[in-house]
């Protein structure tokens, strides 16, 4: 049996959750009116050279230990990628993304720990 908030058991949730449908469907509501389903694309990533990626750690002027380190990577993966022997992954690139478009922020994480 599975519980959560303060002893509930999911189970109930699920049930109430359940009749509450019947009620607004008995009620005259279409089932377009009872739930919600939106999709949205969420676009790619850039894509990054290697040149690209040593770019944008030069831009920081930070090591490829320190940019590793900000990226939650090993400084041997940055290497691979900035020699062009391994690509960054999606995760990397969505990072890469943000530290592009905000350096500032960024900067200030390092300085931050850098004072630590």
């Amino acid at each position: 049996m599975t519980t959560h908030r303060k002893g509930r058991r999911v189970a109930d949730d699920i049930t109430a959750g359940m009749k509450q449908i019947e009620e607004m469907i008995a009620g005259g509501k279409r089932p377009a009116e009872v739930f919600t389903a939106r999709t949205i694309e969420i676009p790619d990533p850039s894509v990054y050279s290697s040149g690209d990626v040593r770019a944008l750690r030069e831009s920081l002027l930070v090591s490829q230990a320190i940019f590793a380190r900000l990226l939650g990577v090993s400084r041997i993966l940055v290497q691979k990628w900035e020699a062009g022997d391994n690509i960054p992954s999606l995760m990397a690139r969505r990072l890469m993304d943000s530290i592009k478009a905000n350096p500032p922020a960024w900067l200030s994480t390092v300085r931050e720990a850098a004072l630590a």
